[in-house]
């Protein structure tokens, strides 16, 4: 009888004990699957926030233009861009302008389109650089180096005159490698907000909107040029070379004529000398 009660008694217990084992695993998947997933969602969100890069590209359009009036061109050019807009290099001749030139990049697709509707397009190129990865690094590298510098003087209020010595050189090193890394980030934010745009106008009076005859009629005028140019070119040696030329040439025209003149007296004196008796 006791054995049975006994038995009864173990079996509630071990029930008893198994169903709260079972609600409390129970409870704890249902925190897991609400809060705690939740949670850790919340977290890896935030990681991804941290730990990716901002976007930082470098954009560099390369574009030409073939246009009728290179002065008004370069005028029509100015008017395009904004006041905190500037020119890195410009060269000019009477066929074809070269301009290197800083625009903002939230407006440089606008400032192309400007160009396109102004000037009759010969070729366009734009190519994105992403230095989001070099940007994060150095700017996490800043980050560490801050920490090492406000530990650093942390250390030196309590260090020995040895201890300081120490911890000087290294906060010297770590300000030098600060202002080098500020410098990149600095030349970084430089390049992505400003755009460069490689500007090339071709003037010709041959400006048609098929590119094909722009470039054979802009080819027939560039061989035209070239030759005018080398002509030129050709005249400008010879006038240079000229004054040497003359002088050079008067001294060997004397020493020639002075040559010619000992060899007619020699050979005048031998002639007198072949007339004269011979002695007996």
């Amino acid at each position: 009888m006791y054995k049975k009660i006994l038995a009864l008694s173990l079996i509630a217990i071990g029930f008893i004990f198994f169903t709260g084992c079972s609600q409390s695993v129970v409870t704890l998947n249902d925190n897991t699957e609400s809060g705690y997933n939740d949670s850790y969602s919340y977290n890896l969100l935030a990681l991804d926030d941290e730990t990716t890069p901002e976007r930082k590209i470098i954009y560099k359009a390369d574009v030409s233009f073939d246009v009728r009036n290179l002065e008004e061109s370069s005028d029509t050019l100015i008017g395009l861009m904004n006041s905190d807009e500037w020119f890195d290099e410009v060269v000019m001749n009477s066929t074809y302008h070269y301009y290197v030139i800083r625009i903002k990049t939230d407006r440089l697709d606008d400032f192309i389109e400007s160009l396109k509707d102004e000037f009759t397009l010969r070729s366009y190129q734009l190519v994105g650089t992403d230095i989001s990865l070099q940007y994060q690094d150095a700017s996490n590298r800043i980050l560490s180096l801050e920490a090492q510098l406000a530990r650093l003087i942390e250390l030196y209020d309590q260090a020995t005159l040895s201890e300081m010595i120490i911890i000087n050189e290294q906060i010297s090193d770590i300000e030098v490698e600060l202002q080098e890394l500020e410098g990149t980030l600095s030349q970084f934010d430089s390049l992505a907000e400003y755009s460069e745009v490689v500007l090339k106008f071709y003037g010709s009076s041959v400006v048609s909107e098929s590119p094909f005859f722009n470039r054979l009629g802009n080819a027939f005028l560039d061989g035209w040029n070239g030759l005018i140019s080398f002509f030129e070119g050709f005249f400008i040696v010879i006038a240079t070379i000229f004054p040497f030329a003359l002088l050079i040439g008067s001294i060997v025209i004397v020493v020639l004529v002075s040559y010619r003149k000992k060899i007619k007296q020699k050979k005048a004196l031998k002639e007198v000398a072949s007339a004269l008796p011979e002695k007996q």
